[in-house]
């Protein structure tokens, strides 16, 4: 579903970031990628998730070539085949629970009255007894699962999640990887997970490493 080829990028002359990065991804598999911080993975991932381009290479998804399209046809595509989870979960303070998962719909066309699976979702996630809360009254696991829910509103194909667990203790980390993994069966879901924690890691199918740039 997702071939990478050649990738290379650099933020200056002096400072490559990726070099060469080859990366194959099957439909509905589950990719961790680890690494020490400033190796490279975040960047990685804002390739693939169509928020960067590199500088070299090829990014493909489902046959199409995603550095061909203009800034319109990226965005409308990253709107509705990509979901995004980051450390920090980028709540709306101003809005509940359930406004907050349906702020992806309000630009996409095709999403018609997306309340129903917003709703089936966050009851999926233990949090229908949080609809009408704001994000300063939960705890920073329920905003994570929150942001989850959020990122799979438009039913992406592909979920990628930047270092989800960050921010959350132990026991908060676990249930949450648990749950992606969980989507990732249940709804046919691709992941790439970028994580310090190789004990999270290893739940995925595959883990890959990025060091100085490189993939391994």
């Amino acid at each position: 579903m997702l071939k990478l080829q050649n990738v290379s990028k650099a933020y200056d002359a002096r400072t490559p970031v990726l070099m060469d990065v080859n990366l194959a991804v099957a439909a509905g598999e589950s990719v961790a990628i680890v690494g020490e911080s400033g190796c490279g993975k975040s960047t990685l991932l804002n390739l693939i998730g169509t928020l960067d381009r590199p500088d070299a290479g090829s990014i493909e998804f489902d046959g199409m070539d995603l550095l061909g399209m203009d800034a319109k046809a990226t965005a409308a595509f990253r709107n509705r085949k990509i979901g995004f989870v980051f450390q920090l979960h980028h709540l709306l303070p101003q809005c509940t629970v359930l406004e907050n998962v349906l702020v992806p719909t309000l630009v996409n066309k095709e999403a018609g009255d997306a309340s129903e699976r917003a709703l089936r979702l966050l009851e999926r996630v233990g949090l229908m007894d949080r609809l009408s809360h704001r994000p300063g009254q939960l705890s920073g696991g329920e905003c994570q699962r929150v942001a989850v829910v959020r990122a799979l509103i438009n039913q992406p194909k592909l979920l990628l999640a930047d270092e989800p667990t960050g921010a959350l203790n132990r026991e908060a980390a676990d249930d949450l990887v648990g749950l992606l993994l969980e989507l990732n069966r249940e709804e046919g879901l691709t992941l790439i997970m970028v994580t310090h924690s190789m004990r999270l890691a290893e739940k995925l199918d595959r883990v890959l490493t990025m060091e100085n740039g490189m993939l391994k």
